[in-house]
């Protein structure tokens, strides 16, 4: 077994000279590579010493541990960090797994503790680690959330269907996200009601690593895999933006394309999602009030900032007998109309009944609904 390359971070000197001591005892186990006496030194010394743990006080000053696991998390995600701490209440736990330590140990430790904390983590992640790297090249996912600013205009419905159409290009890998956290039908479009869900996972501290997040996830096809939403309307207090956040860096390295169902509002985990997404996919239908509640969504978007070419308006269920015709919603977008996806009623209905998404049926080739959804995507593929 190599030795274990120990970077030691703590403002007490005496400690760091105490863990040092406990760690030589071991022959050829460890070797402390470095030093550091707060979170910013840590943060320099990484690339040059290039440790596989880091040992670290969670309080510290310039930049706390806390704070600084993070930026390692995100930097160096091959390096593994135990935080140190005089606290042992959970709370102080979880925040550490929270902010990407792999583990957590309590001071004052004995030698045994550290030594075999240490050991144990070590074997564990590396493993993992070496497997990740070897096995799953890195990706920089884009991001297409579909947004509406009113229910019932089949938002759901076309964002599982175009992951699924996704997914099918040229062996891309795909996450479909259901982020309408409140009433979010995903699971029940595939037929999948008792899954895990988001809230289950965030709730559980498991966001750390794409490692943790694997349980969570519904392997719908080979390349295509599915968070969904909690099973309840409540849920969605407890889902934080700052988890998002989290959740969406550890995923956008393992997936070429993350779909994202949204919500119907603005509030502050929809507008982390829409900014930083590549493409945004506004629905809207024919009936008069939602293209008015469309008409002022892309006015807060513009007043956002995003660019025209970032927001693609989409008509879904377009049907000519609703006595609005194509021209009058062309004058009222003028040119901004990227789709129009053909009414089918029958075919969704079924879809959704049944469970089976409507573009995996036999008869989805000579579908309006079906060729269209697939146009669209491929032209957002292309562009």
């Amino acid at each position: 077994m190599n030795k274990i390359r120990m970077l030691i971070a703590d403002d007490i000197d005496e400690t760091r000279s105490v863990i040092k001591k406990i760690l030589s005892l071991e022959d050829n186990q460890f070797e402390v590579v470095g030093e550091a006496a707060d979170g910013e030194e840590v943060l320099s010394l990484i690339p040059m010493v290039n440790p596989d743990v880091v040992l670290m006080d969670i309080n510290m000053p310039v930049l706390n541990g806390l704070e600084a696991t993070e930026k390692i998390t995100n930097d160096y995600p091959n390096v593994i960090v135990i935080i140190m701490s005089v606290q042992a209440e959970n709370e102080y736990l979880k925040k550490a797994m929270f902010y990407g330590a792999k583990e957590y140990i309590i001071k004052p430790f004995d030698y045994d503790s550290l030594v075999e904390t240490i050991k144990s983590t070590y074997e564990k992640y590396r493993e993992r680690q070496v497997k990740f790297i070897n096995n799953e090249p890195l990706r920089d996912g884009k991001i297409i959330t579909f947004f509406s600013s009113k229910g019932g205009v089949g938002k759901s419905v076309l964002a599982l269907n175009s992951s699924i159409i996704f997914s099918k290009q040229n062996n891309m890998k795909i996450l479909l996200i259901d982020m309408d956290l409140q009433f979010g039908d995903i699971s029940i479009m595939v037929n999948k009601y008792n899954q895990k869900t988001i809230l289950d996972l965030i709730d559980e501290g498991q966001i750390d690593s794409f490692e943790n997040i694997k349980p969570y996830l519904y392997k719908y096809s080979e390349n295509l895999d599915m968070i969904f939403a909690p099973s309840k309307p409540e849920a969605a207090e407890y889902i934080s933006k700052e988890s998002i956040e989290k959740l969406l860096m550890q995923v956008k390295k393992q997936y070429d394309v993350i779909v994202v169902d949204t919500g119907i509002n603005f509030n502050d985990n929809t507008l982390y999602v829409l900014d930083h997404s590549e493409k945004i996919i506004f629905l809207s239908t024919m009936e008069i009030i939602s293209l008015k509640n469309t008409k002022l969504g892309l006015r807060v978007m513009q007043s956002l900032g995003y660019e025209k070419d970032k927001v693609k308006l989409v008509i879904n269920k377009f049907n000519t007998s609703y006595g609005i015709g194509k021209k009058d919603v062309e004058e009222v977008f003028k040119d901004n109309i990227f789709a129009m996806i053909h009414d089918e009623e029958k075919t969704v209905a079924l879809s959704i009944n049944k469970g089976e998404p409507f573009c995996e049926a036999s008869k989805y080739n000579k579908s309006k609904i079906g060729k269209a959804v697939e146009v669209m995507c491929k032209d957002l593929l292309g562009e």
